[in-house]
């Protein structure tokens, strides 16, 4: 079986100046774990929701909050992206693309075109239910 079955196709892409405020704000309202940054329809890198927390300040938004807490806030998501890609095509074996995963300790794997154009992405979770209900 192959990527394209499985991956998701709804995929949220941000700009490298996107601020870490905004990548919050983002992750609070959406349901998935991985955006995706872009500079005109370019791959440049992956931010997990990890990335963030990683970056942000535990005080944020409580009065213990420092000036440097609040300025974190202004962080962009090119400062803070993983940029070491590692992509699939949508005619990838899902098998191939597990393995990819284990490998490089990652969990997500952008889905892209021959001309690099953005097809979608799979995670571990859309891997994981193509073993538990799928198979």
């Amino acid at each position: 079986m192959l990527v394209d079955s499985i991956m998701s196709r709804n995929v949220h892409c941000v700009l490298p100046s996107v601020s870490l405020e905004e990548l919050c704000n983002i992750f609070k309202q959406v349901p998935y774990h991985h955006l995706l940054v872009v500079q005109e329809r370019e791959l440049l890198g992956i931010i997990s929701d990890r990335d963030v927390l990683r970056t942000s300040s535990p005080f944020i938004n409580t009065e213990r909050a420092t000036a440097q807490d609040q300025a974190l806030l202004q962080t962009k998501a090119q400062e803070i992206m993983s940029t070491a890609l590692i992509t699939v095509r949508s005619d990838t074996l899902i098998d191939t693309a597990v393995i990819l995963l284990l490998e490089h300790s990652i969990s997500c794997l952008p889905v892209v075109s021959n001309a690099e154009a953005i097809e979608g992405i799979l995670t571990w979770k859309d891997m994981l239910k193509y073993y538990v209900y799928i198979r």
